[in-house]
C-alpha cells in the first residue's frame, strides 16, 4: 500500500468520518494515497479485512464461489498475473460496499473485462440502489434490489461463458484436423490442469469455470504455433482433457449441446495425440452427456463407438465406458445387455493398468467406488432389481468412506444416495426412503447441481403412485423434494455424472 499501514489508513478513515465525510470520498482519497485499486479502496473504507469480506461474501452470495486468494487477485486487476472479475462478484461486493459495481473499477479495470461481462455490469449500475455509509468499522446491509441484481445475472453469466468456450472449441476443432513449448511451459499446464481434475469432483462449478476456460485458451493458443511431435502429442492431450472437462461443464448447466461440441473438440485432440485412453474417455463422456439429457439411443451409439479404443487401453476409461453403457441398457429396459455390460467393466477393472489419464486423478480416472455406484444406476432401472440397487448403493457409499479423499466426489455420493431412496420407494420403505435421501435434501444449494436433482425427481415420481397418495411421509418428502429442485433454479439443471 505504498508504506500505508493498516493503522495509517485507520487513523485516516476515522479522520475523514468525524469530518462527516462519505464512503465514497474516503475510498478515493485513500486509493490515491494508497495506490491502490478503487476495488481495495472500498473494502479500507469500510475499515474491513479480507477475511472479513470473504465471510461476508459467502453469506450474501452462497452460491457464488470466493476466497481471500481469489479477492487479492481480484483488488490488484487488471495488472499482470491477476485475473479479471466476473460482473457477478462486482455486483456482489458492490452491494456489501453499499456503492454502484462501476464505482468500483478503475476505467482500465473496465477496459480489459470481457465484453459480455461488461455489458452486465452497465446494465445493472443504473437500477443498482446504494445504501447510506455504514458505521466505521462495520459492513453494509445489502439492499432487497441489490440482492436481487446479484441473484439474477449469476447463472447467466455463467451461461454466456459456457457458450463462448463452446464457440472457441468449434473454432478450434476446425483448424486442428491441419515457438516451440519448453519443458517448463508443459509442466505448468500439467499441474493446472492436475490440480483442476482433482477439484472438478470436488468443488461448485462456479469455483472453477473460469479457470478452466483461461486455461483451456492458453492451450489452443500454443497449440497454434509449431512443436516438435512428442511436446505437440502431450499438448494435444492436455487440451483434449481440458475440452472433456469443459464439455462436462457445458452439461453440468444444463447445455448438451455446447457439451456436446467440447467433447467433439477432445475427440479431435485425443486423435492428434494418438491416446487411446482418451478416446475412451470421450466416447464414455459423449454417452453419459446424452444419457442424462434424454438420448439414450444416441448414448448407446457413443458406447459402441468407443468399445473398440477401450479393447486397446488398460486405463479405467475402459472400465467407465461400460458401467455407462450398462445404465444406459437398463433405461432402455434391455436387462440382458446391461448385465452384460456390468460384467464387462468387471472384467476391465481386473486388467486395469492406470495409465497417464489415471494419473491426472479426479475426474479424469474411475475409481471403483464410482463403479459401485453405476451398478446401483444400472439396477434401479430394472424391475424386481430393486433390492440389489439398494445393497449395490449402499456398497459404493461404504467405498467412498474409507475411499482416498482425492476419490471422493459429492455428486456421485448423491446419486447413490438417490438411487437408494428410489429402490427403497419401489419397495414400500418410505421410511427408508426418506432416511437414505437426507443428505442430499441437507447438501448447501451450490451442490444442488442438475444431475442430482434429476436423481431426487426420479423418487418424487415413484411417490405419485395410487399407493402413497394418502401417505404423509410421502407428501412431506414430494414437498421437500420439490422445494429443492426450485433454488436456485439454474442450479437444478440436469448434469451427468
Amino acid at each position: 500500500m505504498s508504506g500505508w499501514s493498516k493503522r495509517d489508513v485507520n487513523r485516516l478513515r476515522t479522520q475523514m468520518a468525524s469530518q462527516g465525510r462519505g464512503v465514497e470520498e474516503i475510498a478515493e482519497e485513500l486509493r490515491h494515497l494508497c495506490r491502490c485499486s478503487r476495488l481495495a479502496a472500498y473494502r479500507m473504507a469500510h475499515g474491513l479485512s479480507q477475511p472479513e469480506v470473504v465471510e461476508r461474501y459467502r453469506q450474501h452470495a452462497p452460491t457464488s464461489f470466493m476466497d481471500q486468494p481469489l479477492l487479492s487477485r481480484l483488488e490488484v486487476f487488471p495488472a499482470a498475473g491477476s485475473r479479471a472479475p466476473l460482473a457477478t462478484q462486482i455486483i456482489t461486493l458492490a452491494s456489501l460496499y453499499g456503492t454502484t459495481p462501476l464505482r468500483l473499477l478503475d476505467p482500465a479495470a473496465l477496459d480489459r473485462l470481457d465484453p459480455s461481462e461488461r455489458d452486465v455490469l452497465i446494465r445493472c449500475n443504473a437500477a443498482f440502489t446504494t445504501t447510506p455509509a455504514a458505521p466505521t468499522g462495520e459492513a453494509l446491509a445489502p439492499t432487497t434490489r441489490a440482492r436481487q441484481l446479484v441473484q439474477a445475472p449469476a447463472s447467466d453469466s455463467l451461461q454466456k461463458e459456457v457458450e463462448m468456450a463452446a464457440r472457441r472449441a468449434l473454432r478450434f476443432a476446425v483448424t486442428a484436423e491441419g515457438s516451440n513449448i519448453g519443458p517448463e511451459t508443459l509442466d505448468q499446464l500439467r499441474a493446472e490442469v492436475v490440480r483442476l481434475a482433482l477439484a472438478y469432483p470436488q468443488q461448485p462449478l462456479t469455483a472453477l469455470l473460469g479457470d478452466l476456460i483461461d486455461l483451456q485458451d492458453v492451450a489452443f493458443r500454443l497449440l497454434e504455433g509449431r512443436q516438435r511431435p512428442v511436446e505437440a502429442a502431450e499438448m494435444y492431450l492436455l487440451a483434449g482433457v481440458i475440452s472433456g472437462m469443459l464439455a462436462k461443464a457445458s452439461h453440468d448447466l444444463g447445455d448438451p449441446h455446447s457439451a456436446m461440441t467440447q467433447a467433439r473438440t477432445s475427440w479431435v485432440c485425443a486423435d492428434n495425440a494418438g491416446h487411446d485412453g482418451l478416446r475412451a474417455w470421450t466416447r464414455g463422456l459423449q454417452s453419459m452427456i446424452a444419457y442424462w439429457a434424454g438420448w439414450p439411443h444416441e448414448a448407446i451409439r457413443y458406447a459402441e463407438l468407443g468399445a473398440d479404443v477401450a479393447a486397446r487401453t488398460r486405463g479405467t476409461a475402459a472400465v467407465w465406458l461400460s458401467a455407462q453403457e450398462a445404465r444406459v441398457w437398463a433405461v432402455l429396459g434391455n436387462t440382458d445387455d446391461a448385465q452384460a455390460a456390468i460384467q464387462r467393466a468387471s472384467d476391465a477393472r481386473d486388467r486395469v493398468e492406470p495409465d497417464d489419464l489415471d494419473a491426472l486423478g479426479g475426474i479424469m480416472t474411475f475409481p471403483r467406488p464410482r463403479q459401485l455406484y453405476y451398478a446401483a444406476d444400472t439396477h434401479v432401472w430394472l424391475p424386481g432389481q430393486e433390492q440389489e440397487a439398494d445393497r449395490m448403493a449402499a456398497e459404493a457409499l461404504a467405498a467412498y468412506g474409507e475411499a482416498n479423499p482425492q476419490e471422493r466426489s459429492f455428486s456421485d455420493e448423491a446419486g447413490a444416495r438417490a438411487d437408494q431412496a428410489l429402490a427403497r420407494t419401489v419397495m414400500g420403505d418410505l421410511d427408508g426412503a426418506a432416511e437414505a435421501l437426507r443428505p442430499v435434501l441437507d447438501l448447501p444449494i451450490d451442490q444442488r447441481i442438475g444431475g442430482i436433482v434429476a436423481s431426487v425427481m426420479r423418487v418424487h415420481a415413484a411417490l405419485r403412485t395410487r399407493t402413497y397418495q394418502s401417505a404423509p411421509v410421502a407428501r412431506r418428502l414430494q414437498q421437500e423434494i420439490e422445494a429443492y429442485g426450485q433454488v436456485p433454479a439454474r442450479a437444478a439443471l440436469p448434469r451427468g455424472r
